[in-house]
């Protein structure tokens, strides 16, 4: 096992304490913080003694390495807590000489596998090196900087779980303030993983629950109608509402998502689970027009995508289902009854 000693391998460059805090620090708005890049790196000023949120010793010693590591490549801040969150959620701040069930040969902090992606062993079993090509993959990852931390994780890291990490964030967050020597009010624990508003706004104010998906015109209602694709008679489980194409989509009432994504027929599916049994669903987004993710939750009127026509459609509009129990009710009668009319 190949490993700097931790005393030798920290170099410490001690940094203005100001000058962390605003590196850290970011604008007040605690879920856009999450997602927002937060500017320059941070440099690491210590390895306290002790323990912090319940990591110590070598694990401080390795989630400093990590920091430098991202500090070497001009990694931001929430970049470096990113890494430290993922050396968390990947070996607890270890160095492992083992893998697992779903990994046999992972190794080192990140766990990562001898596939020729992260090097050598000797390199996977370095902190400084397997970190090194931890943050170079993230930098690879398309908008990492206003990705749900753990997401852009797992888009690195290409593990089986995209809400593995989600966990760590908030320890993470603590870890990098100690080593930095600064506090972290603008990316304070609890606002972490999710949900990333900043990425998909508030559209619309809403006085109750419930809101109209999208601005109309309503051009095709709920029941049986001719498929406009051709295949002939069947039951239209929604209805279709044409404000034009890239026209936002909002959450009809606040939930979770828990599809966002292809689907055969629908394009682009996004379907809201808003609890009691009550599920939306939201079709024929274009692949760049989805602005949520799985496990995000949302607030009615909050925008979730654009309108557009991918799937089977003749034209940009939104496709709007609502079900109950699992099964599909006429979205018109249902948010009439909730007082909200889409005449």
């Amino acid at each position: 096992m190949r490993r700097l000693p931790v005393a030798a391998a920290l170099a410490p460059v001690v940094v203005a304490g100001s000058l962390v805090a605003a590196a850290l620090a970011t604008h007040p708005d605690p879920q856009a913080s999450a997602c927002d890049p937060v500017g320059a790196p941070v440099a690491v000023a210590g390895v306290p003694e002790g323990s912090v949120a319940g990591w110590s010793g070598e694990q401080l010693g390795n989630a400093a390495l990590v920091m430098q590591a991202g500090e070497a490549l001009g990694v931001d801040a929430r970049g470096q807590v990113i890494g430290v969150m993922t050396a968390m959620g990947e070996s607890s701040l270890t160095v492992l000489d083992h893998g697992d069930a779903a990994g046999p040969d992972s190794r080192g902090l990140f766990q990562q596998r001898a596939n020729g992606a992260w090097g050598s062993y000797e390199d996977r079993m370095d902190p400084t090196t397997s970190a090194t090509n931890f943050f170079r993959a993230l930098l690879q990852v398309e908008g990492w900087q206003t990705l749900p931390p753990t997401i852009a994780a797992h888009r690195t890291q290409r593990n089986a779980d995209p809400y593995h990490y989600a966990r760590w964030w908030d320890d993470a967050l603590e870890v990098a303030a100690a080593l930095s020597g600064a506090t972290v009010p603008g990316l304070a624990p609890g606002t972490g993983s999710l949900p990333c508003t900043g990425a998909a706004p508030l559209v619309r104010t809403v006085t109750g629950d419930w809101t109209t998906p999208a601005d109309g015109p309503l051009t095709s209602g709920y029941g049986q109608r001719d498929d406009p694709t051709g295949d002939g008679v069947r039951l239209h489980a929604g209805l279709d509402l044409a404000p034009g194409c890239d026209a936002p989509v909002v959450a009809a009432s606040g939930g979770v998502v828990v599809r966002a994504g292809p689907s055969s027929g629908y394009g682009n599916l996004v379907v809201v689970d808003h609890g009691d049994g009550v599920v939306t669903r939201y079709a024929h987004m274009e692949d760049d027009d989805l602005l949520v993710v799985v496990g995000q939750p949302v607030v009615a009127g909050q925008q979730v995508a654009r309108v557009g026509t991918k799937g089977d459609s003749t034209g940009c509009h939104l496709h709007f289902e609502v079900l109950v129990d699992g099964v599909a009710t006429d979205p018109l009668a249902f948010l009439t009854e909730r007082g909200t009319d889409l005449r």
